[in-house]
C-alpha cells in the first residue's frame, strides 16, 4: 500500500469514529424521548392502592365515601365532619401515593375545627378506574358535587385544597365551581414549566400529552386564593408558585415558608396553619 493512501485512511478513521459516535448519540437521544413520550404517565402519575392508616388512628369520627363520577368511574373518598363554626374542606392530593399519605393535613384541618373530604382519584387507593389529567377533573368535579348535593354544603362555604398536582386540579375545579376560596400548597404554573426544570435537556414542551395548566385557570377564579411555597423545593422551584400568584392577581396571596417540596407545611407548623385558618375563616366570611 502506497504511503499516500495509508495516510488518507488513517486521515478518514478519525472522522468516521466521531461520525459513528454522533450517530449512535442521537439514536439514544431519540430512543429517550420516545420513551418519555410513551411512558410520561409512569412519572406524572403514582398511585399506590394499599390504605395505610385511617383518621380512626387518630380517634377521628369519619365515613368511608363512594363517589361516582360523571364517567361512571366509583371513587373512595375520606368524610371527616367538623365543628358547626367550622368550614368545610376538599382536599386534593398530590401526584404520589394516596389518601392516607395526607391524613396529617386532615388531622390538623380537623382540630382547627374544619370538616373534610379527602378525595382519591381514579386508580389511587380503592379508586376504580386509571389515571389521566381529564379524569382528575371529573373526579375533583364529581365530589364537589357530593359536597354541595349529597352533604347539603353550600358552595360559598367549601375551600379547595390542592397540594402540588392536586394544586393544578383544585385550580381546574375553583374555575369550573364556586367555592368559597382556593388554597394551593407547593403548586405550578403548567406541568410543561415543571418537566423543562426537571428534564432541561429534553424538548418536554413538545413531548408533553399532560398539561395541568394552571394559569389557564385564574383568570375564571373569582374566589380569595392563598398560594404557599417552600423556598427550598427542589421538586417545584418556588419560582413558579410566585409566577401562579402574579398570574392570579389581586386575588391571590403568596407565602412563603421554609422547607421543600414535602416538609414546608411541617416546618411552617403552628404558624402556618394559623395563618390558612384565618384566612379560611376571613375568606368565608366575606
Amino acid at each position: 500500500m502506497k504511503a499516500k493512501e495509508k495516510m488518507r485512511i488513517l486521515t478518514r478513521r478519525p472522522v468516521v469514529i466521531l461520525f459513528t459516535i454522533l450517530v449512535l448519540t442521537m439514536v439514544a437521544y431519540s430512543a429517550v424521548c420516545v420513551g418519555f413520550y410513551l411512558w410520561q404517565d409512569r412519572l406524572v402519575f403514582k398511585p399506590e392502592q394499599g390504605l395505610g392508616a385511617t383518621p380512626a388512628h387518630h380517634g377521628l369520627r369519619y365515613e368511608d365515601v363512594k363517589i361516582q363520577a360523571s364517567d361512571g368511574t366509583k371513587l373512595a373518598a375520606w368524610y371527616v365532619p367538623g365543628r358547626s363554626d367550622g368550614r368545610t374542606v376538599l382536599l386534593l392530593h398530590g401526584n404520589g401515593g394516596n389518601i392516607s399519605r395526607y391524613l396529617r393535613t386532615v388531622v390538623v384541618l380537623h382540630q382547627l375545627g374544619h370538616g373534610v373530604l379527602a378525595l382519591d382519584y381514579r386508580g389511587y387507593g380503592a379508586s376504580e378506574g386509571q389515571p389521566s389529567e381529564v379524569g382528575f377533573y371529573q373526579d375533583a368535579a364529581a365530589a364537589f358535587d357530593y359536597l354541595t348535593g349529597e352533604r347539603k354544603i353550600p358552595s360559598a362555604q367549601i375551600v379547595v385544597y390542592g397540594r402540588s398536582l392536586g394544586g393544578a386540579v383544585a385550580a381546574w375545579l375553583a374555575a369550573h365551581r364556586d367555592p368559597g376560596a382556593l388554597v394551593l400548597e407547593s403548586t405550578f404554573t403548567r406541568l410543561r414549566d415543571v418537566g423543562s426544570y426537571r428534564y432541561p435537556w429534553l424538548p418536554v414542551r413538545a413531548l408533553l400529552r399532560n398539561s395541568f395548566d394552571s394559569v389557564a385557570q385564574m383568570a375564571a377564579v373569582q374566589c380569595p386564593v392563598l398560594i404557599s411555597h417552600g423556598l427550598a423545593d427542589t421538586t417545584v422551584p418556588a419560582s413558579l408558585g410566585r409566577a401562579l400568584a402574579t398570574a392570579a392577581g389581586p386575588k391571590a396571596a403568596f407565602l412563603a415558608l421554609a422547607g421543600g417540596h414535602n416538609d414546608a407545611f411541617v416546618k411552617g407548623g403552628a404558624d402556618y396553619y394559623r395563618h390558612l385558618d384565618q384566612f379560611m375563616r376571613r375568606a368565608l366570611s366575606d
